[in-house]
């Protein structure tokens, strides 16, 4: 059933993003970039996955879907910068809104992070949360166990505990945007979360 209510705070949510300006258009398959030319780390060295995904999907709302997928695009592209000028070799995975099924999400996520090699997944999202009338930016960064050392035959990866957090939050209004660029401020939410991945690794 509608909920209005819902809808009417969603509508807010978007249409701060819709003030949105210069964000890349983002395909609504996944979208993956590899390390080779934005990392200037030694070849063979263990990659971090950077997965990205917005929160706030509404069948009803294309147009509004379709910028947060610009936004939540953006962002994770302007986190990249900064890791790979620290010379972490850096996957880019980036899902739009639509794709709910959050099964089917992580088994494609430890699929590209077994075909790659990462041993870190580091989770990027931009999103509102209508209930506490919030634009929220995160990275968390998780481990992925079962890759590196002995491995017993037909064992697959796994994605720990989350090791790193950051977030940043801002009111959620008509003005949001004004205030918050995802670009930039990937960028400075990427290189805080630089100085912790390049840090003495187990």
């Amino acid at each position: 059933m509608p909920r209005p209510h819902f809808r009417q705070a969603f509508q807010i949510a978007a249409l701060t993003v819709l003030l949105l300006t210069g964000a890349p258009a983002m395909a609504q398959a996944p979208v993956v970039a590899g390390a080779g030319s934005a990392s200037s780390a030694a070849p063979g060295a263990p990659c971090v996955l950077l997965f990205g995904q917005g929160r706030n999907f509404d069948p009803e709302q294309p147009a509004a879907n379709r910028r947060w997928d610009e936004a939540n695009g953006a962002f994770n592209l302007a986190v990249r910068e900064p890791l790979a000028a620290a010379g972490l070799p850096v996957i880019n995975l980036v899902l739009p809104v639509s794709a709910t099924d959050l099964p089917r999400n992580l088994q494609g996520l430890l699929a590209e992070v077994q075909r790659r090699g990462c041993t870190r997944v580091l989770e990027t999202a931009l999103f509102a949360d209508v209930a506490q009338g919030l634009l929220i930016a995160r990275l968390r960064v998780y481990p992925v166990l079962g890759l590196l050392g002995p491995q017993a035959a037909g064992s697959q990866p796994r994605i720990g505990a989350v090791a790193y957090t950051q977030q940043k939050e801002f009111t959620l209004d008509a003005r949001v945007m004004d205030r918050v660029n995802p670009s930039r401020l990937g960028r400075v939410m990427g290189e805080e979360a630089a100085a912790a991945l390049v840090g003495p690794r187990e």
